[in-house]
């Protein structure tokens, strides 16, 4: 069998075009991570109550972002030497959800038996997920365990 030769002006264009193929294709099933907005930060305060046992512990969380992390630090006004630090790294995105891996960094905890114990707990075993969602043009993030937080916090 004799092989034919194309001329090189359409090996060029072949290869050209394979090219831009691969690309659009590249493009489509690897979907660009969008980063976190950048020096976002907030406060929140949240609170942990046992109905039976007619305890409440409340706590301030402060929560700043830095490149695909989210730092948190969590004080009680209750008691000044409490003091838990830990960070959210970015995992990556899966429908729309943005997840993220818990890492304590800091705690001062002096008590045992306390209720932040088991969210400390879930954070260290789970992997949490939190959505952006736009409602009447106020964004909102709405986490996995249901807290939902008017976005952006202070800037």
């Amino acid at each position: 069998m004799k092989w034919l030769f194309a001329p090189v002006n359409k090996w060029l264009l072949g290869g050209a075009l394979l090219l831009v193929m691969l690309i659009a294709m590249s493009l489509l099933l690897w979907p660009a991570k969008p980063p976190l907005p950048q020096k976002i930060q907030g406060n929140v305060q949240m609170g942990f109550y046992d109905l039976m046992s007619q305890r409440k512990e409340i706590y301030d969380s402060s929560m700043k972002t830095v490149s695909n992390t989210i730092l948190t630090t969590i004080t009680s006004p209750d008691d000044s030497r409490f003091v838990l630090k830990g960070k959210f790294t970015r995992l990556g995105l899966d429908d729309g959800k943005i997840f993220f891996s818990y890492t304590p960094v800091y705690s001062s905890t002096l008590r045992s038996g306390l209720m932040i114990d088991g969210l400390v707990d879930l954070l260290l075993h789970v992997d949490v997920w939190m959505e952006p969602l736009q409602l009447k043009d106020q964004p909102i993030v709405v986490g996995q365990s249901g807290m939902i937080f008017l976005y952006p916090l202070h800037r």
